[in-house]
């Protein structure tokens, strides 16, 4: 059984509905996203799913005789489900729901209590064709074709008899390395793998250690602190087999006033103007240095590129997990992202460069990034960069902020977008 005994099966919500009588209609809110969105791998195909809670009001006669003598009672559910989508085409391909919680011992013309509305889900990851997530404290493992469950906590107790009884009640006790990890009641470590689900003992790995580089005096090297909130932008890259830079006029003197070389090894410590940053292209020769007995490499002879277009917020397109900018397959052109407008009406653009530094094409997306609320989520894909992002609008006083998914072609710059969560 669920760890959390309230919680019902879509199917035994019908079954206790058929014997109340036919409902009159029901009210379904707007769906909310839950967790951050994850590209599925569905036996080689992209498939980017996002999780969904939707509260339901339904309308439930209670009275008998004529419809005008018939009482009604509000009954309230709250529906986890997943949707997934062709990332390319940006096209919803099938939804399912995974999970409704309602109050089982409704009864009369009092309103049902409401049930779940506190409780979240969110993707853990995937292991083979089997995706892993959360829905309040309760884990579900579910097919990556199309969302079916394929293990819950009854089957996982059922599979493995060793948790009988033991798996946690807390969502803080499971987590994902290729599998589902879990500790038990009893302090135990287990992860869950493979088709059959079956668990097995697990020792975690050991944590990472950052060991900071050393000083030619065998001092260990102070490391400039990471930002706090966001990723820093990617403003350096090797294009054409020379440094590229994007920078404003005050970012690029920081850089300059380099005299150990730090600010070229750690990029992010640069000065950063963030939303009101006008930033062009600046190149720069790399060279070796020498400061006492450290050795290191610096960037010299900064200067900005004769006619270059001023990006607001600009930075290079990077790689996906990694700090260094995404060049075309033929090496041949670069990407910057970019602002149209400092304020709530500026959108995110894309622009391709070539070799020479020349626009090929500019995109605009349906996408808002004037706040920090306004995260981007990023995936290439085939060729193309698949985005995720929020549109936010505001009309009659009302601000709206919908979730869009976007996919653009590398090549030609065309660009398919749809509304998420409908």
């Amino acid at each position: 059984m669920f760890s959390f005994p309230r919680a019902l099966s879509f199917s035994l919500v019908l079954a206790s509905a058929a014997w109340l009588a036919a409902c009159s209609s029901s009210h379904y809110e707007p769906p909310q996203m839950q967790g951050p969105p994850a590209m599925v791998d569905d036996g080689g195909k992209p498939r980017l799913w996002i999780l969904t809670k939707q509260e339901e009001v339904k309308q439930v006669s209670v009275g008998g005789g004529t419809r005008s003598a018939s009482r009604w009672r509000s009954d309230t559910f709250i529906h986890f489900g997943v949707q997934a989508y062709d990332p390319l085409e940006t096209k919803p391909l099938w939804k399912k729901r995974l999970l409704t919680f309602g109050d089982p011992d409704a009864h009369g013309s009092e309103p049902s209590r409401v049930i779940g509305s506190a409780e979240s889900a969110y993707l853990l990851g995937q292991d083979g064709q089997v995706v892993w997530l959360m829905i309040g404290d309760a884990p579900f493992g579910v097919s990556a074709a199309d969302g079916s469950v394929v293990a819950d906590s009854e089957a996982l107790q059922r599979i493995n008899p060793e948790l009988k009884g033991l798996l946690p009640s807390e969502a803080r006790r499971y987590g994902f390395d290729r599998g589902l990890v879990l500790m038990t009641a009893d302090a135990r470590m287990f992860v869950v793998r493979g088709p059959e689900q079956k668990a097995t003992a697990y020792t975690p790995p050991p944590p990472v250690q950052e060991v900071a580089p050393l000083k030619a005096n065998g001092m260990p090297e102070i490391v400039p602190m990471r930002p706090v909130i966001g990723e820093p932008p990617t403003r350096q890259a090797t294009f054409q087999d020379q440094w590229l830079g994007l920078y404003t006029e005050k970012e690029a003197a920081d850089l300059a006033n380099d005299e150990w070389g730090r600010k070229f090894r750690y990029p992010y410590s640069v000065t950063d103007e963030g939303a009101l940053a006008r930033r062009v292209f600046y190149r720069g020769k790399i060279v070796d240095a020498q400061h006492f007995e450290d050795r290191f490499k610096k960037v010299t002879e900064l200067q900005p590129v004769a006619g270059s277009p001023v990006f607001l917020k600009g930075r290079f397109m990077n790689e996906a997990g990694k700090e260094m900018a995404f060049l075309a397959e033929d090496g041949k052109g670069i990407f910057v992202w970019h602002s149209t407008r400092v304020d709530d009406a500026g959108r995110l653009a894309l622009t391709r460069f070539d070799g020479e530094l020349k626009p090929v094409w500019e995109t605009e997306l349906p996408l808002s990034e004037s706040s920090t609320l306004n995260r981007i989520s990023t995936w290439p894909v085939s060729g193309h960069i698949v985005v995720m992002g929020v549109l936010q609008s505001e009309k009659d006083g009302v601000t709206s902020r919908e979730p869009q998914l976007v996919s653009i072609d590398l090549a030609s710059g065309a660009m398919k977008s749809t509304k998420l969560a409908e």
